[in-house]
């Protein structure tokens, strides 16, 4: 385990988690209702919107470069956790809109895996070997994590040539757990104390907000997983191969 005199301890730590974890799957589960909701009152339910997507997205990133930049403001109750409910409600709004209409059971779903695999990588960085500095544990857990899912899509792809979307949806979610992997571990480590930072009781709310954005933008990428599998599928039929071999070809 890691070295006790590292990070935080005990107790701290365990009200630490319950505070950042626990504001972070409410804002989680407000998003998810967005989601769901907003499907009911979009006038064209299977278009997103996108002006209102933007919109919204610009809000909530200039909200949240302001509010991480007024260090005032980030330590101030009750405004530091009015922002940040605000800014939540906003990021919310905007992947809401800019998606398709979603049915309850497919963003329940969605919503389960993401925040399974986020766990995990959040429970891989709580863990810091002796010794071990945390940037060497990062990239040493990352890379591992890169090979275990290239071996498995290897496997996947070999024993599924005939059915190019599958392993499309396979290949999809590992690059994209592959590619988060390090971000979330960092995440975690910095809420842990690793990096010689201070306790972060009084960013509860800035780090909750990070960890919802790591959601959303976790969930967006799965739920367009199917607009991947059209792309795959074209890529790979046999006449698009035949015309990149000529094209190859006559470039020679």
């Amino acid at each position: 385990m890691s070295d006790p005199h590292r990070g935080l301890r005990g107790h701290s730590k365990l009200r630490l988690y319950l505070w950042i974890y626990g504001t972070a799957l409410v804002f989680i589960f407000i998003s998810i209702l967005l989601i769901i909701s907003f499907g009911f009152i979009n006038n064209e339910p299977d278009k997103s919107c996108c002006p209102a997507a933007f919109s919204f997205f610009s809000l909530g990133l200039l909200s949240l470069f302001f509010y991480m930049n007024m260090m005032f403001l980030r330590r101030k109750f009750p405004i530091n956790w009015i922002m940040s409910c605000s800014m939540a409600v906003v990021f919310g709004l905007g992947t809401a809109s800019m998606l398709c209409m979603q049915t309850a059971g497919h963003v329940i779903l969605l919503a389960l895996e993401v925040i399974v695999m986020m766990g995990l990588l959040l429970l891989l960085g709580y863990w810091l070997p002796p010794k071990c500095h945390p940037l060497l544990y990062i990239a040493l857990t990352s890379f591992i994590l890169a090979v275990i899912a290239f071996f498995l899509c290897k496997i996947i792809s070999d024993h599924t040539d005939e059915n190019h979307d599958k392993v499309a949806v396979w290949i999809a979610r590992f690059v994209l757990w592959t590619a988060i992997c390090p971000l979330l571990l960092f995440q975690s480590q910095v809420i842990n104390g690793y990096w010689g930072n201070e306790s972060p009781y009084l960013d509860i709310p800035l780090c909750s907000i990070l960890l919802l954005i790591d959601f959303l933008a976790c969930y967006a990428f799965l739920d367009a997983v199917d607009d991947i599998e059209i792309a795959y599928d074209r890529l790979f039929r046999s006449e698009t191969v035949g015309l990149m071999a000529r094209v190859g070809r006559s470039g020679i």
